[in-house]
């Protein structure tokens, strides 16, 4: 990309930036949300399957405050996982392959994701498979981007190689963690929510999350169309259009 482009984009970054700050709904995080529920449910000696583990487990340095946890790192990349210093056992494997895990029933306190839930083509599979392995009172705890979210929408309209080459221009770096094609099976409420309790969960928590502008920071009059967007579902509390959804769900 030409300096001159790449200032520009940085100019409408900043711009972005300023004026987000005026919106009420740019103050609360799905993620930041995840990582507080994850560490809020550690405990001494417990068993943790993070599903979509990769290169490492965003948690690790919680549970090093707590003694005996066993950290299992599941996904279907074998190169992703060799890079994973965090996990005490790596598991290859694919969560819709309709395939058992080769975990014991009800052997796992604790089922994590991040970013992952919206990458499987048959959700149903891969949340009967966490019913199984998880222990009863055990926790679900996950986030990922919602299926109506606008940038979901344009992922899911355009080609990959597409999507891939705006996403490494407009932010630079990316292309060292990828993009996976993303299929947002049942990734919006209440889909989700049907799902989860048909297959054994309940005291189910939902937080949404309505700030996605930062992808359209790139050009500011887009962010702030974005932003406003954003704002009016957040006052409307619309849930099936929100931009992310995090959600804690106990097995029964």
């Amino acid at each position: 990309m030409s300096n001159p482009l790449r200032a520009f984009i940085n100019f409408n970054k900043k711009c972005h930036s300023l004026i987000a700050k005026i919106f009420p709904n740019t103050k609360h995080s799905a993620y930041r949300h995840y990582r507080e529920e994850v560490k809020r449910n550690l405990a001494d000696n417990i068993s943790v399957l993070d599903i979509g583990g990769g290169k490492r487990c965003t948690f690790a340095d919680e549970c090093r405050t707590y003694t005996g946890i066993k950290i299992t790192a599941l996904d279907v990349s074998a190169e992703e996982l060799a890079f994973n210093n965090d996990a005490d056992e790596k598991i290859v494997f694919d969560l819709t392959s309709g395939k058992r895990v080769p975990l014991e029933d009800e052997s796992v306190d604790m089922v994590t994701s991040s970013s992952v839930l919206e990458h499987l083509k048959d959700l149903e599979s891969a949340v009967k498979e966490v019913s199984r392995i998880i222990k009863p009172g055990g926790k679900f705890i996950s986030v990922f981007p919602c299926k109506f979210a606008l940038f979901a929408i344009i992922n899911q309209i355009i080609p990959g190689w597409l999507a891939r080459k705006i996403v490494f221009a407009v932010f630079p770096g990316r292309e060292k963690i990828g993009i996976f094609k993303a299929y947002y099976d049942r990734c919006y409420y209440p889909a989700l929510k049907n799902l989860l309790s048909r297959n054994g969960f309940s005291k189910i928590d939902f937080m949404f999350d309505y700030n996605q502008a930062g992808y359209f920071s790139f050009f500011e009059p887009f962010g702030l169309i974005a932003l406003l967007w954003d704002c009016l579902m957040y006052i409307l509390h619309v849930k099936p259009l929100c931009a992310y959804i995090c959600f804690t769900a106990e097995k029964s």
